[in-house]
């Protein structure tokens, strides 16, 4: 058989992305069954896809309970990239970027931190309870497409009556062996019996936790055509009371989108791949607001992130 299409490649990618988004420990055996390709080609197009950053993830993000909650901030500082080096290991932080715009530093912690302590501190510009975080299934699709789709969505959007905005809290009752797994399997895709074996931690809890994780996790599968270091990452702040359509607004895009309710506002991460489409995004935020999907919004370019846990 002659050599297979760099089209017809990325096809069967994103035909693996999809059994991997839909169970994020599905074996290389069934992903093979129900793609029709053979073991050997799915398990060279996922080294491949991992290496060249075309999937990221399954990846796990806590839900909020009653005794467990995440605080994100969206700060000035005078000396952004001094502070950003700074978060690095500090207590309670889980994320940390560096952004250019509205705001310059972006922090996630699981305890309330007063962050205005810190040197170069200028001023708060969000602040808020970090909820449910999403990333929907994008599509196969060409950003030209996908435009369409979208401001297909847009046209037939009417502001009539506001989407109701689930934040009710569980009650997250882990053990010290979950937290445990929590840290080791959040990337999911591991050989659960040496990870099991170094952090000590019996196979029966290991199917335990599995149960727990619909109630206390979300689970996040990004797929990015060209390699995620490739995009230009923007984040923007929206103001707005239609969350479940402007969700579904940014689906039809063919990079993952990452999006955090923090309080009662939408933080929308967008992957870019050229100015053309870039100001094309801009575009479309403003068409948003004009059509009353939005109220308003803020913005920035994220440079840098770092996801890590105490």
């Amino acid at each position: 058989m002659g050599k297979i299409s760099q089209k017809e490649r990325m096809k069967n990618y994103y035909r693996i992305f999809e059994q991997i988004y839909g169970d994020p420990v599905m074996s290389l055996y069934d992903i093979a069954v129900n793609t029709e390709l053979s073991r050997n080609t799915v398990s060279k197009y996922v080294r491949e896809m991992y290496a060249n950053s075309i999937i990221r993830g399954p990846s796990l993000r806590m839900k909020p309970t009653q005794n467990y909650k995440e605080y994100m901030y969206l700060l000035d500082f005078s000396d952004p990239w001094k502070a950003f080096r700074g978060l690095k290991g500090f207590p309670h932080v889980v994320y940390h970027g560096l952004t250019f715009g509205d705001w310059n530093i972006m922090v996630i912690t699981d305890r309330l931190l007063d962050l205005s302590k810190l040197v170069g501190f200028e001023a708060v510009v969000h602040q808020g309870v970090r909820y449910c975080s999403y990333t929907p299934k994008v599509g196969y699709t060409s950003w030209d497409e996908s435009f369409a789709e979208v401001y297909g969505q847009l046209d037939r959007f009417t502001p009539v009556e506001t989407e109701y905005k689930d934040r009710r809290f569980t009650t997250l009752d882990w053990s010290q062996d979950e937290w445990k797994l929590f840290y080791a399997f959040n990337f999911m895709r591991k050989k659960v019996t040496p990870v099991l074996q170094k952090i000590k931690v019996r196979y029966e809890a290991y199917i335990k936790w599995m149960e727990t994780l619909e109630d206390h996790c979300t689970i996040h599968t990004g797929f990015y055509p060209q390699g995620y270091k490739t995009y230009l990452s923007y984040c923007f702040l929206l103001f707005t009371d239609y969350e479940k359509s402007v969700r579904s607004l940014f689906s039809f895009f063919p990079t993952t989108p990452f999006i955090m309710e923090v309080d009662s506002q939408l933080l929308v991460f967008v992957n870019v791949s050229s100015s053309d489409v870039k100001r094309k995004l801009f575009c479309l935020i403003y068409d948003m607001k004009r059509k009353q999907m939005i109220r308003r919004f803020r913005q920035a370019a994220a440079i840098f992130h770092f996801y890590g846990r105490r």
